[in-house]
Formats: C-alpha cells, sequence, structure tokens
C-alpha cells in the first residue's frame, strides 16, 4: 500500500501594519515632484548665484559711456563747424563776385585811374593781365567820350564753390551816359565770374559776358 503525504500549507506572509496600502500618503518634495509639478522650476535655482556688479565695474562703465557721449559730440560739432564755414565761404564768394562785377562796370572818365585800380586789384593771373593790357587804349576813348557808366542795381548767384574756388554769375542794371547821350541810358549785362581764393581774398582770374 502507497502512501502520499500531504505537504503543510504554506504560510502566507503577514503583512506589516505599516505596509503601503496602509501607509498614509506624505507630501511631496521637490525631488518627488514629476515634470508637470509647479514647484519643479524652483529646484533648478537652488544654489545659483545673483551676480551684482562691483563698484569698479561699474565706473569702468561710465567711463566708456563717457568717452562715447564725447566723441559722438565732437563728430556732431565738426560736421556744424564745417556746415557753418561751407556757407560762410560761399556767402564770401557771392559778395565778393557781385562787388567785382560792379567795379568792372563802373567807369567815369573824371576817375578812370581810380576805377580801374580797384579792377585790377580784385584779378589775377590771365584776366588780370588782359585787362591790364586794354587800359591804355581805353583811358583815352572813355574820357574824349567823358562815359559815366554806375551801377543801380547788381544780383549774384553762386553757380558751384569750394574752399579755393567758385562759378558767380551777376546781373547788373548800369545807367550809362557820354558826350553823345547826355541823358543815361539804362544797360543790362549779366556776367559770368570765375574766382579763385588768393590768400583771404577772392578775387576773379576769369570775366565774361553772357546772355
Amino acid at each position: 500500500m502507497t502512501m502520499v503525504t500531504i505537504p503543510p500549507e504554506t504560510e502566507r506572509p503577514t503583512r506589516s501594519p505599516e505596509s503601503s496600502a496602509d501607509r498614509e500618503p506624505r507630501d511631496l518634495d521637490a525631488s518627488d515632484a514629476g515634470p508637470g509639478h509647479l514647484d519643479a522650476p524652483r529646484a533648478g535655482l537652488r544654489g545659483v548665484r545673483t551676480w551684482r556688479p562691483t563698484s569698479r565695474v561699474l565706473w569702468t562703465v561710465a567711463a566708456l559711456l563717457l568717452l562715447a557721449a564725447v566723441a559722438v559730440s565732437a563728430t556732431l560739432g565738426r560736421t556744424v563747424w564745417q556746415q557753418q564755414r561751407d556757407a560762410d565761404n560761399r556767402a564770401a564768394a557771392l559778395a565778393a563776385g557781385r562787388q567785382i562785377a560792379v567795379n568792372f562796370v563802373t567807369m567815369n572818365a573824371t576817375s578812370f585811374d581810380a576805377d580801374t585800380q580797384r579792377v585790377l586789384d580784385e584779378s589775377t593771373g590771365a584776366f588780370r593781365k588782359e585787362y591790364a593790357a586794354t587800359l591804355a587804349q581805353l583811358k583815352p576813348v572813355v574820357t574824349a567820350n567823358k562815359t559815366v557808366s554806375t551801377v543801380e542795381r547788381a544780383e549774384a548767384s553762386l553757380v558751384s564753390g569750394d574752399d579755393d574756388s567758385a562759378k558767380v554769375i551777376v546781373g547788373v542794371v548800369a545807367p550809362t551816359s557820354n558826350a553823345s547821350t547826355p541823358k543815361p541810358e539804362k544797360k543790362t549785362y549779366r556776367l559770368r565770374l570765375d574766382l579763385v581764393k588768393v590768400g583771404d581774398a577772392w578775387k576773379v582770374s576769369s570775366l565774361d559776358f553772357v546772355s
């Protein structure tokens, strides 16, 4: 007769009172939080030290800003100065061209030498030589005809100009009389003058009548 041995029933482990099922839930801190936890971003800021500039750094930045401001002011000042200088230069050339044209047209038989000398003083180069060469033939004609030419009005326009040269157009209204025409007749001239800077003065280097 065969005997069958029945093993004893395996004992089930006794569950501890502090098992996960019975344990009260605890508060989660930042280390337990998942990616979506509201306090999670704060975890990455722990231990971060805020940089604060030292007084030396602040003084250095202030000095650089001051130097930059001075450089900008100097550049702007230079530009304004150059613009004003150019404007003054153009105005001087325009005034000189107008006055030279007036002196060129003005002529009186009784003051021929003084009138023409003003033109010579305001001229240079080839024009001065040509003008001086005509005076010997011009003086007897003006004196014999008792010519008187004055300027009633003169208007000048600057065509172009730079620091050393300029082109000016001058319109002149000149009442003129002589022995055969004692009553002055108004004559109109339009002159083009090329001016050059000689020292601090503007002088005419070329003069032409234009229509």
